[in-house]
């Protein structure tokens, strides 16, 4: 069970109970248990824990993009460079260079680091400065944090959660099937329960 209890959070696995003190990760985490096997965009997640914007005020989803993190000539540039690294590290094995092949494979591993996160599922373009990049970038680290504090704390029910909590810029708890961790969530003032 998750119940929220002002500025904390009571959870609740099998016969042990954990209090948290409430964060953002938290709120996001009971959202998604809240509505197993339901995506949820990063942006509602934000709007719902932490409150839609104020009518009169800017609404990030209005504010657009820088648009693509990486241009095409920089696209070709990094896919010209690690064709030449790939190259670069067959010679130096070849020739019975390992360290120079390490330090190739190094920067090879650095470009696409780079390119991972210029890019999205399916090689999509991911937007700079975008307000659902920041916001699938935040919420994941949140719900990351939270799912680290509560497996410290249940560390069966945070393994659990750890496995099925899928993130990204569409976040959803994916439960495995009948015999998963069935949660309760209560939140609000009127101690509402959602299944």
């Amino acid at each position: 069970m998750f119940r929220r209890e002002g500025e904390y959070w009571t959870v609740e696995h099998g016969r042990t109970a954990v209090r948290l003190r409430d964060s953002k990760g938290l709120g996001y985490l009971a959202e998604l248990v809240a509505t197993p096997g339901v995506e949820r965009h990063a942006l509602d997640l934000v709007d719902r824990v932490e409150g839609a914007p104020l009518p009169g005020t800017m609404d990030r989803r209005a504010l657009g993009d820088a648009g693509p993190a990486l241009d095409g000539s920089a696209r070709s540039a990094y896919r010209h460079r690690v064709e030449e690294l790939r190259t670069d590290i067959d010679d130096a094995l070849a020739g019975g260079r390992l360290d120079e092949a390490e330090a190739f494979r190094a920067e090879l591993d650095q470009l696409v680091a780079e390119l991972a996160r210029a890019f999205g599922l399916g090689g999509r373009d991911r937007h700079a400065a975008s307000a659902a990049e920041r916001a699938r970038l935040n919420v994941t680290r949140a719900l990351r944090a939270a799912l680290a504090r509560l497996a410290e704390a249940l560390p069966d029910a945070g393994a659990a959660l750890d496995r099925r909590i899928r993130t990204g810029l569409y976040c959803a708890y994916e439960p495995a099937d009948a015999d998963e961790i069935r949660w309760i969530v209560q939140s609000g003032v009127n101690g509402s329960a959602s299944r």
